[in-house]
């Protein structure tokens, strides 16, 4: 009986630890100044990361095909040639919140990337972004679609 009893006494303090465990750690995740609005602009922030590097992506496969075909070319082109993947395919793919334009000819092309929300997610990055083949400098405006004349990143 005696064992028995000490048992439940054991049980007990361990459920009591764990309780204040449990407390302990929910208010210190609770307790930054900024709470849970630290993660809407992480997830910006990388959002607007990726935008970064499918510019630096679709550039590279624009410098590819002008150099396989002499001409640069639009979305649909550069995924058949193979520089870029099926994620890009279409006028005008949106991913990871940003859509993505291109209008390209022989001799030149430019790329647009816009923050745009899509049926499953909202819009989180709030730059926009360009690039052209005329010396590939990342370009950003933070309330409109961006163009060569805004600073570059």
């Amino acid at each position: 009986m005696r064992q028995r009893t000490d048992s439940n006494r054991n049980s007990q303090i361990c459920i009591a630890w764990l309780i204040f465990a449990c407390c302990f750690l929910c208010s210190c995740s609770s307790s930054g100044s900024e709470g849970l609005g630290v993660y809407p602009k992480a997830v910006g922030a990388a959002d607007e990361g990726s935008a970064i590097q499918n510019l630096r992506t679709i550039a590279g496969a624009q410098t590819q095909a002008k150099a396989m075909r002499n001409a640069y070319g639009d979305f649909d082109t550069l995924v058949q040639l193979g520089f870029l993947d099926r994620r890009f395919a279409g006028a005008n793919p949106n991913l990871r919140g940003y859509r993505f334009t291109i209008v390209a000819n022989e001799s030149e092309y430019s790329v647009t990337a816009d923050p745009q929300p899509t049926e499953n997610s909202p819009a989180t990055g709030s730059r926009h972004f360009y690039l052209d083949s005329s010396d590939n400098a990342l370009h950003v405006n933070a309330t409109q679609t961006a163009s060569r004349k805004d600073p570059a990143l």
